[in-house]
């Protein structure tokens, strides 16, 4: 049994190509569970016990890991539950983007109190896992939110203070064209963004920047040591077809 760990759009195209494959999907939340449609996806967030529970009840032999770049927990529970029950790691890690401009900051803590002192309208395209570092912020009056349209992402704005007018609720992908319009709309200084790759609409962010006179302020992607890692699409294929005639 090969499990994917997924809740991306690219562990649901390596799904798709792999067919009539044995698997089992995992994601993090029910709505990653509702874009897997009609196939064997169980949706709950694990810690490495659980991870390895998982492994040894549904025969798991080869773990591939396409969650998010910035679910740094799961790759490492990932990682140690592999180990730990002996079965082979694949990472699928998109590949960064390379472009000129805008200020980095390696977490969180840096980048917020950066935040804080810009004037402005502020774009914030982080998702909602770290909207608790925008409470009580000054100027949260003009920052605005875009995040995905579901109840668990709504709830945690409320906590942080966050009022609807300020909420963008919408699925992306987003094109260059779209987010041009939004930062026009909301007269946008500032962008948001992590170092998602291509896939996750960064390029059509920064470009829509770079036209718009926007600076992007960028969270960037966190390192992590994976045993092994690629990532071309069609070298995970590969690499699981081996697997499968070994």
């Amino acid at each position: 049994m090969i499990w994917i760990i997924g809740g991306t759009k690219d562990s649901r195209d390596i799904v798709d190509r792999l067919g009539g494959s044995e698997i089992i999907v995992s994601t993090a939340t029910e709505y990653g569970k509702k874009l897997l449609k009609g196939l064997n996806v169980v949706s709950e967030p694990m810690e490495q016990v659980e991870m390895q529970e998982f492994i040894r009840s549904n025969r798991v032999n080869l773990v591939l890991d396409a969650s998010h770049p910035y679910a740094v927990n799961v790759s490492h529970n990932a990682i140690e539950a592999s180990k730990a029950e002996g079965v082979d790691y694949l990472r699928f890690e998109r590949e960064m983007l390379t472009y000129d401009g805008g200020v980095k900051f390696t977490s969180m803590e840096e980048l917020a109190e950066y935040i804080k002192e810009l004037e402005g309208k502020i774009l914030v395209t982080l998702g909602s896992n770290n909207l608790s570092y925008f409470k009580d912020m000054d100027n949260l009056e003009n920052i605005y939110f875009r995040m995905l349209p579901v109840k668990e992402s709504l709830d945690k704005a409320e906590k942080a203070g966050i009022l609807p007018k300020q909420i963008i609720a919408i699925q992306g992908p987003f094109s260059k064209e779209f987010n041009i319009a939004i930062y026009k709309n909301y007269e946008i200084k500032y962008v948001i963004t992590k170092e998602s790759g291509a896939t996750g609409g960064e390029l059509e962010k920064i470009k829509a920047a770079a036209e718009c006179g926007v600076k992007p302020v960028i969270l960037s992607r966190p390192e992590i040591d994976y045993p092994w890692k690629t990532g071309d699409i069609d070298q995970i294929i590969k690499k699981v077809m081996e697997y499968e005639e070994a």
